[in-house]
């Protein structure tokens, strides 16, 4: 087997519950290139763990696949140390990801990961699957660069392919798939225009939004008809996306958790 031609598969699969009143990490299971960091409990009581990669990225044909269950009353946020750097695929294989989550009623699942990188000649394709009980809280971003801009390497990834999908007590009430495959001659594809970074997100929970944060020509959010909060997003350099994503993401959880807003230490 050539070295262009081995692969690398990682694991990692989660428990969060409840014990002596506080969320806990109950079972973990790792499998490098996947790894997570000692859990540190925020102020609020949330737990927060992150995922981390110490390799330099992932190469074609790599598999990912992440599991995590929250039990009731558990707390967990899960983010990612650093970007996730998508590496030239020579032979045209795609590096995928593959991630299922479970909450309980009265559990609270958010993953908010750092920006994916396509670099040049990269393939890339996500599957999320959120399967919530009644009454279950969850929240996801994720944010994706035209690749590396600086180094002259806007959309010249091969592909990117994404689909996340939340049910709530068996009804999807959220589907929103991603398919990117710049040509040569594809300035931009989608809601893109001239942008260079685009983010996007869903939110479920049972408190109400008064009023959908915006951010004039960067983010917009809005409910599917199952009652989940979308978020859509896109910006010429990545602070500006950021920063509106940072504002939105903390009024959603505010008006949709009840939630104060989050103090991570990195």
């Amino acid at each position: 087997m050539s070295l262009l031609a081995r692969t690398r598969t990682g694991l990692l699969h989660l428990h969060f519950g409840v014990r002596r009143g506080q969320t806990a990490l109950l079972t973990e299971l790792q499998k490098a290139p996947l790894m997570i960091v000692r859990p540190f409990t925020l102020p609020c009581g949330t737990l927060m763990v992150f995922i981390v990669n110490p390799t330099g990225g992932v190469l074609g044909g790599d598999h990912s696949e992440i599991r995590v269950r929250v039990d009731s009353g558990a707390r967990a946020l899960l983010l990612t140390q650093s970007a996730t750097r998508v590496q030239p695929s020579p032979d045209g294989r795609a590096s995928t990801q593959d991630i299922h989550f479970a909450v309980a009623q009265g559990g609270r699942l958010e993953f908010y990961p750092e920006r994916t990188l396509p670099f040049a000649g990269s393939a890339f394709r996500q599957t999320l699957r959120a399967e919530l009980e009644a009454g279950a809280e969850l929240g996801v971003t994720e944010t994706l660069a035209s690749g590396r801009v600086r180094s002259g390497e806007r959309l010249a990834f091969a592909s990117f392919e994404s689909r996340t999908q939340v049910e709530v007590a068996g009804r999807r009430v959220f589907l929103d798939r991603q398919t990117l495959r710049p040509a040569e001659h594809t300035r931009a594809p989608g809601i893109w225009g001239e942008q260079d970074y685009a983010a996007s997100g869903v939110f479920v929970g049972g408190g109400e939004v008064g009023s959908f944060p915006a951010v004039l020509g960067r983010l917009a959010t809005g409910r599917t008809a199952g009652g989940a909060v979308w978020l859509r997003g896109a910006a010429p350099r990545g602070p500006e996306l950021d920063a509106a994503l940072h504002a939105a993401r903390e009024a959603l959880r505010s008006a949709l958790f009840g939630a104060p807003p989050l103090q991570v230490r990195r």
